[in-house]
This record gives structure tokens, sequence and C-alpha cells, in this order.
């Protein structure tokens, strides 16, 4: 029975990782500026990420726990620096795309 719930939850998982890798690639396209496209495919794009490491989280352990082997659990842990990896990058992303910011002053005329 826990075979099927998982192999549903990994399912789901991974579905939700491909809505929000399409999310990051049509706002990378459709977007005008290069704030908002930045933004959108950064977000979209790490959230697919954590998605599918959960996903693969969610099976190391699985594995780990009914076939035992040092292989799964090395992957589980692997997976989770993954996950902290993409949580550190995510907020020197933030930083570099909202904090960091060159303020854009009024236009300058021309002199002649």
């Amino acid at each position: 029975m826990i075979d099927w719930l998982l192999d549903l939850l990994i399912t789901l998982l991974l579905l939700a990782a491909v809505g929000f890798g399409a999310i990051a690639v049509i706002g990378l396209l459709l977007f005008p500026d290069i704030r908002s496209r930045s933004f959108t495919g950064i977000r979209a794009g790490i959230l697919a990420t954590a998605l599918v490491t959960i996903a693969g989280i969610c099976y190391g352990m699985f594995a780990w726990f009914s076939f035992g082997g040092l292989q799964y659990l090395l992957y589980s842990i692997s997976a989770i620096l993954m996950l902290v990896l993409v949580i550190v990058l995510n907020h020197l992303a933030t930083v570099v795309l909202c904090h960091a910011a060159v303020p854009v002053g009024p236009p300058r005329e021309k002199k002649e």
C-alpha cells in the first residue's frame, strides 16, 4: 500500500516541478522587462528544482528504509545538501535582483 502512495506523491511532486518549470520558461519569454523576467525565471526555476529535490529525498528515504544499503542514505544526504544549496542561492538571487538594484533617474537632456 505504501508503494503506490509514494509513487503518487513522487508523481505529484514531479508534475508540479514540470508546471513551475513551464512557468519559468513562459515568464522568460513573455515578460517585457529584464527585472520581471529574471524574477519569474529564478523563482519558478528554484521552486521546480526544490520540488525535484524533495521527490529525490522521498525516494531515497523510502529505498533506504525498504532495502537498506548505504547508497540510498548517501543519495538522500546529497539531495538534502542540494536543497540547502538551492535555498542559499535563492537568497543570493533575491539580494541581487531586488535589494541591490541600481536606481534609474530621469533621462538627461542632451547639451548642444
